[in-house]
């Protein structure tokens, strides 16, 4: 069996082992910084979600939501060093209706919900 000089000697070898042993442990990386990312955008979209909607309800005069809702979700957007965009429905936005805000950060999407008290 003929065998070439290449692979039969020792020597020589190391760069190309080198190169195999850095492709499969580098391979998974792009992967997971993928991921990373994906992660971090829900939990951005999560926290700013609720923050923003927690502050709105606490410092708006219970009928504009929307101006302390933009203002909110700027800064805690900013913070989180994301874009998002958000969507607020509150109905009549009365004593007794449901709050719902829904952020979009990425490709992540959170909804947070609160209730104003009837008198």
């Amino acid at each position: 069996m003929l065998k070439s000089k290449f692979l039969a000697g020792e020597d020589g070898s190391s760069p190309v082992e080198t190169a195999a042993l850095l492709a499969v442990l580098l391979l998974p990386l792009g992967p997971m910084l993928s991921l990373f990312d994906e992660v971090f955008n829900a939990l951005a979209a999560e926290s700013i979600a609720r923050h923003s909607l927690r502050l709105a309800v606490l410092q708006s005069d219970e009928t504009d939501f929307e101006p302390v809702l933009q203002r909110a979700v700027e800064t805690f957007s900013t913070s989180w060093l994301r874009t998002a965009s958000f969507d607020f429905d509150c109905g009549r936005c009365e004593k007794g209706d449901l709050l719902v805000l829904s952020i979009q950060v990425g490709n992540a999407v959170a909804v947070q919900a609160a209730g104003l008290e009837p008198k």
